[in-house]
């Protein structure tokens, strides 16, 4: 097909009510739409995600993984900011500190089927404890602790889904 020959096809289809024409002779083929953006031709959108205002940024403490190693399926990984601590938010009660979900994932209790879990209500905890584990795309990461005290309250059941953000834990910081 010559250039000619796609001038007066387009000529042609400009002058007709079709939304779409395909023509093909020999071994060419063309295909004209009218109105449609073609997805190369769209220009780029940035991309934004929100993040709940109540939500600390915590894009800051995860530190660089190396480049040679990466970690293998079903390892354990520490969260890339523990676990998020809100002071009194779910209860308003002072000295009850929440433990919130930092991923997304499947909650578990305990670090193997049938182990004793890692906390429980009435179980003391310290500051770095681990206090349940939380799988993502096959990886264990760890969940610790951010405050000292008495754990008032385990508010998800072993293995439940949790979202970014969710109550996991009550944690009573008055002894």
């Amino acid at each position: 097909m010559q250039y000619e020959e796609v001038k007066e096809l387009i000529a042609i289809f400009e002058k007709t009510d079709l939304n779409d024409m395909e023509v093909q002779l020999d071994n060419a083929r063309i295909r004209l739409n009218r109105g449609a953006v073609s997805p190369w031709m769209m220009p780029a959108q940035p991309v934004m995600a929100a993040q709940p205002a109540a939500m600390p940024q915590v894009a800051a403490a995860v530190p660089k993984p190396a480049a040679a190693s990466a970690p293998a399926a079903g390892d354990v990984l520490p969260t890339p900011a523990a676990a998020v601590s809100v002071p009194g938010e779910s209860l308003g009660a002072e000295g009850i500190e929440t433990i919130k979900a930092p991923i997304v994932g499947t909650f578990y209790q305990s670090s193997a089927p049938g182990e004793e879990p890692f906390v429980k209500a009435g179980d003391a905890v310290a500051k770095g404890d681990v206090v349940c584990i939380i799988e993502a795309m096959k990886f264990m990461n760890e969940v610790n602790s951010e405050v000292s005290g008495t754990v008032v309250d385990v508010l998800v059941k072993d293995g439940d889904f949790v979202e970014y953000g969710q109550d996991l834990f009550r944690i009573n910081t008055l002894h």
